[in-house]
């Protein structure tokens, strides 16, 4: 009987936790991009990362990355109402920092809370703090396009007060901004 070496465990570089998962895009980016040169769309996106890491930290989130036309947001649970109302303003503001170059831009938004696995990634010289799991894949397969979205556990969190304009979809159960 050969004896298996014993591993040393180390500590795991992730954990577990609790968060409220942002995902916003601009709505019909395809077109944009065929519409404007490359310049002005990487000068668009400049402005557009700005105004979305400034809002977001604002409301007490974290930026965990941009792809594209696209961002991925975290904040904690406690800032869940703070990541509503920070997701509907700075939808409105995408509008505009369009309209100011005379583009016709929409955002798209969606927003989840699940508990997830969160860490540096990657090779050991270029690590970035990112999040996976069910929790997240959820948050970007709630709902394409234009509009804001908000899971059943977000809605939950939101006071009664702030809940009217939220209308119930199934299924899964998700709210959307009424009137959009």
């Amino acid at each position: 009987m050969s004896a298996t070496p014993e591993v040393p465990s180390s500590p795991s570089p992730f954990r577990e936790t609790k968060l409220a998962i942002g995902v916003l895009d601009l709505a019909g980016f395809f077109a944009l991009c065929r519409d404007h040169e490359d310049i002005e769309i990487a000068a668009f996106l400049e402005d557009f990362y700005r105004l979305c890491h400034d809002r977001i930290a604002a409301a007490g989130g974290r930026v965990v990355k941009f792809v594209g036309d696209a961002v991925l947001s975290v904040f904690p649970p406690g800032r869940t109402a703070a990541a509503v109302e920070a997701t509907v303003a700075l939808r409105r503001e995408v509008e505009r920092l369009g309209a100011s170059r005379g583009w016709r831009v929409a955002a798209g938004a969606n927003l989840h809370i699940a508990t997830v696995v969160e860490g540096e990634f990657g090779p050991e010289d270029d690590r970035r703090y990112d999040v996976i799991g069910s929790g997240v894949n959820h948050a970007f397969v709630m709902g394409r396009g234009a509009g804001m979205r908000i899971s059943e556990p977000v809605y939950r969190q939101l006071p009664s007060g702030r809940r009217s304009p939220w209308a119930k979809q199934r299924p899964p159960a998700t709210y959307v901004l009424a009137g959009e």
